[in-house]
């Protein structure tokens, strides 16, 4: 059974803390360099540190890494094409442009190597003809990149790991998924459901459970992650797919000539026993208080 470590921080407090401290040391690294661009430093972080879970962290630290020197690479030899013939240009930049706003919502690595691509056209391009100077340009972004993954896998593995923060942070999701899912329970015991009610509990809950699917994929990127995301998780997280699915079955349900039926009441059973069985896999008494009154109610 998954239990919340005792701490006076909250997770997110905590790693609010961590990630303003990895910010401050990144500023003192780039005034003691004082190289041309050593901002791109912590604009790197600032990119890498984008969510609060530190596996997400690691995760995009990964992929920023190969995908910046994948788009230098590739921006430099576009802009070896671009000055062979200058029309190559009209195709290059619009096509580097869509495959960023493309590529968006794939692999973080591969929007990042046509943002990189992009910036290395622009500047490369349409301020210099120097071969040199580009050069000096990859150098500087690729030594900025280096500088800020390094500063993360130090906080990370060999400070940040200490405070045991995926599993503080898996009690956090869990906690925050059944609080949504009891919501959408007390909006199946009243008479009336208002459908703007429902839309926005489903959405929050939606968003819980999919934080938690991302959770097991960024998992892979923490040390001993195994111990925090294992059987158990799992079976929670089939669980909660299980009950959010039979509840908005019993909201359609509502709708229908089934509702308060035989079947109808099957369904209510088979939801409030996989209910009792996600209340066995973690710690309910860490549940907010407005969740309480309904840990026991049965919808409809």
């Amino acid at each position: 059974m998954h239990q919340v470590t005792d701490s006076p921080l909250s997770y997110r407090t905590l790693r609010g803390f961590q990630i303003t401290t990895v910010f401050c040391v990144t500023v003192a690294v780039q005034e003691w360099i004082r190289h041309p661009h050593a901002g791109w430093t912590g604009f790197a972080l600032m990119m890498i540190l984008g969510g609060f879970d530190n596996g997400t962290a690691i995760l995009r630290a990964f992929h920023r890494f190969s995908g910046v020197f994948m788009g230098l690479f590739t921006g430099y030899f576009f802009w070896f094409l671009g000055h062979l013939d200058y029309r190559l240009m009209f195709f290059i930049v619009p096509l580097t442009i869509f495959f960023i706003f493309f590529s968006a919502g794939t692999a973080y690595s591969t929007s990042t190597i046509f943002a990189v691509c992009a910036s290395v056209i622009g500047f490369g391009y349409y301020h210099s003809q120097s071969s040199f100077i580009v050069s000096f340009y990859l150098i500087d972004y690729g030594m900025c990149t280096v500088i800020a993954f390094a500063i993360i896998l130090v906080f990370e593995y060999f400070w940040f790991r200490r405070y045991n923060m995926m599993q503080r942070f898996i009690n956090d999701i869990q906690i925050e998924v059944i609080n949504n899912l009891y919501h959408l329970i007390h909006l199946l015991n009243q008479e009336k459901i208002r459908r703007v009610d429902w839309y926005n509990g489903c959405t929050l809950c939606t968003a819980s459970i999919f934080e938690m699917d991302r959770l097991l994929c960024n998992s892979q990127f923490i040390l001993g992650s195994e111990r925090a995301v294992g059987d158990e998780f799992n079976q929670f997280v089939v669980l909660t797919h299980r009950v959010y699915v039979g509840l908005k079955a019993l909201y359609l349900a509502y709708y229908t000539k089934r509702h308060r039926k035989f079947d109808y009441y099957q369904l209510v059973e088979k939801v409030q026993a996989d209910l009792i069985q996600l209340k066995a896999l973690i710690a309910f008494e860490k549940a907010e208080d407005v969740t309480y009154g309904v840990l026991h109610a049965a919808p409809g």
